[in-house]
């Protein structure tokens, strides 16, 4: 749906990142997609990673219906606000969008309780809880923010004039960076541990550089978040250098792993998610290059762009690809381990047919990137199409191997998936 409205030529970042369709893209982006799928994937992750059981099934679905719900009062809120942001064609509603910040808060706030009462089980804590528990902080902070815009959108009066200016210029800036760096990138790279050393048979346990890493990713984003709140003009570069500092050691860390792996031949998920965090090096340099030569506008919102589904949208996509296998093998075939012929997890998907829908989206997201930093807006729609396109493609894959076409062999209790 985000990548729709950006193809669309509805929502145009480059001439106004405040108006209505470009909240609404940018929030179906990092709520509709990246959130709920983070949140979902912690459900299963956390138990693994803690060797514990998930505290309540319960509220892990409370959390999706409140996210869920909250998320569409905020689309259709910030279409019915006309008068302060631009671009709104529904009916004035003001408090349509607060109220769906509320319910998005709600669901932050069952999860966290879910979530963070499954670490507590586990500790001392091992790095990727670390990460994810900081992450899970940020989450926090962030939600607390965007609710306090939308109450500021729908009736400003109830802040002073100089509180509004804040909010609009740095405060918008430090929910960026708490939701994309904090939140996501922090929670992605403790997920990103377990996981890649898990599918590449690699040692789990990190040495110094993936500690330094997380430390300095962590702080630099804090100094970066508290600055821009502050206004303080130095500390934000020098918190920026640091948190930059320490996402390079993740990725050097990263290199070390795949280096020591024991699966020398790696399947999809594993090859291609090279691709994100090879992203992630780009967004590095580039931000690098914009803080010492100085912020360029397009420049930062290119950066975004391909950090939002480069980095993290890659990275989900490709795992999406292991998980739900895995997880369909589980329903479908782990009571038959022992009884008959049962097929490998890698029989549900189809790697030869598969991997073009992966090959397009990277390739389309980069040259959005492209579009977006040189200021061609129509080129950065078509694209935009493309990504569409093959996130359908790599949608209908991942479906596939979550609903296998089951049939009978030479024993009846021993299904085997077709090949789709």
């Amino acid at each position: 749906m985000a990548q729709g409205v950006w193809a669309s030529g509805d929502a145009q970042p480059l001439q106004n990142i405040g108006s209505a369709w470009v909240l609404v893209s940018v929030h179906l982006t990092t709520i509709g997609f990246l959130t709920i799928l983070m949140i979902g994937a912690l459900h299963q992750f956390v138990p693994v990673l803690t060797e514990t059981e998930l505290v309540s099934q319960t509220w892990a679905g409370i959390t999706l219906a409140f996210l869920t719900l909250g998320l569409v009062g905020m689309v259709a809120g910030f279409l019915a606000i006309p008068g302060q942001v631009p671009g709104g064609v529904l009916p004035n509603l003001p408090w349509l969008l607060p109220s769906g910040g509320t319910l998005v808060v709600l669901g932050v706030i069952v999860a966290l309780l879910n979530l963070g009462l499954t670490l507590k089980r586990a500790w001392p804590w091992t790095l990727p809880a670390w990460l994810v528990a900081t992450g899970l902080g940020y989450l926090l902070l962030t939600v607390l923010a965007g609710l306090t815009f939308a109450v500021s959108f729908a009736d400003p009066k109830l802040f002073p004039p100089s509180w509004l200016v804040v909010m609009g210029g740095r405060g918008l800036a430090a929910h960026v960076i708490g939701g994309v760096g904090g939140w996501l990138t922090l929670t992605a790279m403790g997920v990103s541990y377990k996981l890649l050393s898990m599918f590449t048979l690699s040692n789990e346990h990190r040495g110094a550089a993936g500690w330094i890493g997380y430390i300095a990713t962590a702080l630099g984003i804090l100094g970066v978040w508290w600055g821009r709140w502050m206004g303080a003009d130095q500390w934000p570069t020098v918190a920026w250098i640091v948190m930059l500092m320490g996402l390079s050691f993740y990725l050097w860390d990263m290199r070390v792993l795949y280096q020591q792996r024991k699966r020398r031949q790696l399947e999809l998920n594993s090859r291609y998610v090279t691709i994100a965090l090879t992203y992630l090096g780009v967004v590095i340099i580039a931000a690098t290059v914009v803080q010492v030569s100085g912020s360029l506008r397009r420049i930062d919102i290119a950066l975004t762009y391909l950090a939002l589904y480069g980095w993290l949208g890659g990275l989900a996509l490709t795992q999406l690809y292991k998980i739900i296998p895995f997880l369909t093998w589980l329903n479908h075939y782990g009571t038959h381990m022992g009884k008959g012929r049962v097929p490998r997890v890698q029989d549900l998907v189809n790697e030869r047919r598969d991997r073009y829908g992966y090959v397009i989206y990277f390739m389309a997201v980069l040259l959005g990137s492209v579009w977006l930093a040189v200021g061609w807006f129509n080129g950065f729609r078509v694209v935009a199409a493309i990504t569409c396109l093959a996130s359908l493609d790599i949608a209908r894959a991942l479906y596939h191997a979550a609903h296998p076409k089951m049939e009978t062999g030479n024993d009846a209790q021993s299904p085997i998936p077709q090949r789709r």
